[in-house]
């Protein structure tokens, strides 16, 4: 009896819940809207556009594979970022030189001729004779003359304006002309020691006189004629000052008196700013963990070694170019292992920047990213400061706008 009691009053009461149910959701007052998290609330005119069909994250559709990332834009015209090069020749070169008036010679490995690039970016011969093997080229800096040097130890003076050559003693080694391209200064290298010299000629060897003793010490010289005419050479036969501290001497035409220049460093390579008042140089030390570093330093008359300033840039001397007295333009590794001041060979495949260097405030600015990784030789800027030019380790000759 009571069981049956029981469902009665479960019956009533779920009939009474269902009644009160109904009489809320016709009758009473609507419940505001809720929004799940994340819905869009306010609903456009027409309703929204159909989603399209979910992919689980990690997943590639069939069809619509991942893009590889998209490479930075290449600029025709230096600005900081990747720059396009443009190469000026598709064949091995050697000694490409610019002259004062910014034609760019060079020697051709594959058929033995001389060529000239001109302004307008066309390539002429400086002569139809064919030069075999040429070793080293040295030219004049009007870039119609150049000393050309043999393996076998030959020289000759060759004049490209009239197409004349004359034979330079054997034992003579290491050119350079003089500003004015009227004499030249080489290494006289004799048998006996006490026969080595320096000495300066005419071009053709005429009218050669001695005017420094070299001895034992010819390998620790290096002939380079500065723009102001005072020095001929420099010579890393100073005094030792440590592991790797020395003293380098300056040598002129008439046995002067220079002050000598310390240098921080091993492997000393040097290049005169345009008018000879400073040298920059590179060296290696323990205070570059053994990289090639740069330094500046005034270099005329009684200037000598004063105001010496280090770049803070890692890289070698050859890899640079002065625009100006002001102004330096740098090929600069982009990664460099510690010992590679001692040993330029561990860089041949490393790529290079491009940057700027103010010489008065010291400001340094990344100038190009040439395309295509490439490792630069030598650098060179025409005089109107608008195009670089440089060699690679292949011996090919690029072009680089700066604007």
């Amino acid at each position: 009896m009571f069981k049956r009691l029981g469902l009665i009053l479960l019956f009533i009461a779920v009939t009474i819940g269902i009644g009160y149910t109904l009489y809320r959701v016709i009758f009473g007052p609507a419940a505001p809207p809720v929004t799940p998290p994340g819905e869009i609330v306010n609903v456009p005119p027409g309703g929204l556009q159909p989603a399209a069909p979910g992919t689980a994250p990690g997943v590639t559709v069939p069809g619509e594979e991942a893009l590889p990332p998209t490479a930075p834009a290449v600029s025709p015209i230096a600005n900081g970022g990747v720059t396009q090069v443009k190469p000026l020749t598709r064949v091995q070169t050697k000694n490409a030189t610019l002259s004062a008036a910014g034609q760019l010679n060079y020697y051709n490995r594959a058929d033995g001729k001389f060529y000239r690039i001109m302004e307008d970016g066309t390539i002429k011969s400086l002569s139809e004779s064919v030069f075999h093997n040429v070793d080293e080229a040295t030219f004049a800096p009007n870039g119609n003359q150049a000393i050309l040097e043999y393996p076998d130890g030959s020289n000759i003076f060759y004049d490209f304006t009239n197409n004349q050559q004359v034979t330079l003693p054997r034992h003579w080694e290491d050119f350079d002309f003089s500003p004015q391209g009227n004499n030249i200064v080489a290494k006289s290298i004799g048998l006996d020691p006490e026969n080595r010299f320096i000495v300066i000629s005419n071009p053709d060897g005429s009218s050669a006189r001695p005017i420094q003793e070299l001895g034992n010490n010819a390998n620790e010289v290096m002939v380079d004629w500065s723009p102001n005419n005072q020095i001929v050479a420099t010579a890393t036969t100073g005094r030792k000052m440590g592991l790797d501290r020395h003293e380098v001497y300056f040598i002129g035409q008439y046995h002067e008196n220079f002050r000598s220049l310390i240098v921080e460093g091993l492997n000393f390579q040097p290049q005169w700013s345009p008018g000879g008042e400073q040298l920059l140089y590179s060296s290696a030390s323990a205070l570059s963990d053994w990289k090639p570093r740069l330094w500046i330093v005034d270099a005329s008359g009684d200037d000598i070694g004063l105001n010496r300033k280090m770049l803070s840039v890692d890289t070698w001397a050859e890899k640079c170019t002065f625009s100006g007295k002001e102004t330096l333009y740098c090929a600069v590794p982009r990664q460099l292992p510690r010992g590679a001041g001692l040993q330029p060979r561990i860089a041949n495949s490393t790529p290079d920047d491009i940057i700027k260097i103010d010489l008065i405030t010291g400001l340094q600015t990344t100038v190009a990213i040439p395309e295509g990784s490439q490792t630069i030789d030598t650098l060179m800027i025409t005089p109107d400061g608008k195009n670089l030019y440089f060699t690679n380790k292949s011996g090919m000759i690029n072009e680089i706008k700066l604007r």
